[in-house]
């Protein structure tokens, strides 16, 4: 046919097959796009860094700047999107992953260009160029909306920083303080959409920073144990100089690190980020105590209740110290405002945060080497009959008690006295132990008449008392234990209080 066919045949039949190929091609497109809405939550105008560049796109219902249109699309639980897009103009296929971090970030990874011969496009064959492994970049919205700080950074703190691009070293001064602390019930929400970081400049570092920063909050995120938070220079206008990320760790209370580009991915650990911050919490705001707390609760105390935490009571004020785990440490100070009979109320500080509240404690008069008390609730208001009522104790069977333990005890005089027998029962049983050594061998093989398990309480002060699980009753002719370990007092205790019933 095409061998018979004139030019102009020719021309009209290649005219055909291109309209046809257009057509399909479009409705291809159009059966895919009709089928692929992008989002509200990832629709906008975003700015971010890449490759050393700065670059705006804009993303609306369909397409993308720089991407083209959208084919098709997936998404898992609404927070994690990958779409595909087709460049007309450079018949390039893009495959684009969206995680979405907050309301004004997102972070994405993409094949970049991909163009498809011999087979139709698909989801999985475009987007099985990306590499697992290449870095996440994060978008800012410019017309972002800021979100209350509390979830990404709470509490006043006095910082010295590290910045590896301007100065060596690290500048440590009083008055570089973080302040982020927001007003309960205020009607302007902007106050507390914001923090502040304040700077002063360290002798003999030029380059060190002297002036105040603020900052709003664009939303927090987890990955893994570490915790992002972007932020936007309210005072800046500068789109490169305008966001910033910062990186704290659940595991490193001590450290946080910040970008010095509108990126997250140059922060990998809050030690090891561009900017780095040491921080140590101060408190807040001061207390005046309203009443004394009795003379013989002062002094160093272990709170058993709270992870065997360090306590120190004065006459005014309680300060609890305590560990998560190991190279963390929590401080809460309490101050007392007003007692009456065995409850004290007390204003409770919390030195890594910014609000006060009022606590109640039902406390039992200090006996011999311990301290009894119950806890109330934690309320907002400083009224005694409120926060103290007895209604806000747990009653029946939730009474409790817990204890503070003297940390240096002093023992006391043992309420028995005299040598026992005794039987063991439960779980967890006294022992023989070998004091001084590892095994059980070499030991003489010894022939005793009675093993017994042995109570003493036998010192002049009746103050000890010495219990050995496999005592020998056997003695020389001289009337001395035929077993030498049994010599050796396996278990030495001291008597610091009892109580009778």
């Amino acid at each position: 046919m095409m061998a018979g066919c004139t030019r102009a045949c020719r021309v009209k039949i290649e005219m055909l097959f291109t309209f046809i190929s257009y057509f399909v091609l479009i409705s291809i497109q159009g059966v895919a796009s009709k089928g692929c809405e992008i989002p509200p939550v990832v629709r906008g105008t975003w700015f971010y860094r890449e490759n050393g560049e700065y670059h705006t796109t804009e993303i609306n219902g369909d397409s993308m700047t720089g991407r083209g249109n959208c084919l098709s699309s997936h998404h898992s639980h609404h927070v994690n999107y990958t779409f595909v897009f087709l460049d007309e103009q450079t018949t390039c296929y893009h495959c684009v992953k969206f995680f979405v971090r907050t309301v004004n970030i997102l972070d994405k990874v993409e094949s970049g260009c991909k163009t498809l011969r011999d087979k139709s496009p698909s989801l999985n064959s475009i987007c099985d160029g990306i590499n697992p492994d290449q870095q996440l970049i994060s978008l800012f919205a410019e017309n972002f909306v800021p979100v209350n700080c509390r979830s990404g950074l709470e509490g006043v703190w006095q910082f010295a920083y590290q910045n590896r691009f301007r100065f060596t070293g690290e500048c440590s001064h009083p008055g570089n303080v973080i302040q982020s602390c927001q007003t309960p019930g205020s009607q302007f929400l902007i106050t507390n959409q914001k923090f502040t970081i304040s700077y002063r400049k360290c002798d003999g570092m030029s380059e060190s920073l002297d002036g105040t920063v603020e900052f709003s909050c664009l939303g927090d995120w987890f990955v893994g144990k570490n915790h992002y938070f972007a932020v936007a220079n309210t005072k800046e206008s500068r789109k490169d100089e305008k966001f910033r990320c910062f990186l704290k760790n659940r595991d490193d209370d001590e450290y946080m690190g910040k970008s010095i580009t509108p990126e997250c991915n140059t922060l990998k650990s809050p030690e090891d980020s561009p900017e780095r911050y040491r921080m140590t919490p101060v408190k807040s705001e001061t207390v005046t105590p309203g009443c004394n707390l009795p003379l013989n609760f002062s002094g160093h105390w272990i709170n058993t209740a709270n992870i065997d935490a360090d306590v120190y009571i004065n006459q005014t004020h309680i300060v609890e110290t305590w560990h998560p785990d190991i190279g963390r440490s929590r401080k809460t100070v309490y101050v007392c405002k007003e007692s009456r009979d065995s409850r004290i109320l007390l204003t409770r500080l919390n030195v890594d945060g910014c609000q006060k509240d009022y606590i109640c404690y039902d406390i039992v008069p200090r006996h011999h080497n311990i301290i009894r008390y119950r806890k109330g609730l934690a309320m907002i208001k400083d009224d005694f009959h409120t926060v103290c009522s007895w209604t806000q104790f747990p009653a029946k069977n939730a009474w409790k008690y817990d204890l503070f333990l003297a940390r240096d005890p002093v023992p006391i005089r043992c309420p028995v006295a005299g040598k026992f027998k005794f039987t063991q029962k439960g779980d967890i049983k006294f022992e023989t132990r070998i004091l001084g050594g590892v095994t059980d061998s070499p030991r003489p093989d010894i022939y005793c008449k009675e093993n017994i398990s042995d109570f003493s309480v036998c010192d002049a002060e009746q103050k000890e008392m010495w219990i050995d699980e496999h005592y020998c009753l056997s003695v020389d002719y001289k009337g001395r234990p035929v077993d030498i370990y049994s010599i050796d007092i396996l278990y030495f205790e001291r008597c610091l209080v009892f109580a009778a019933y």
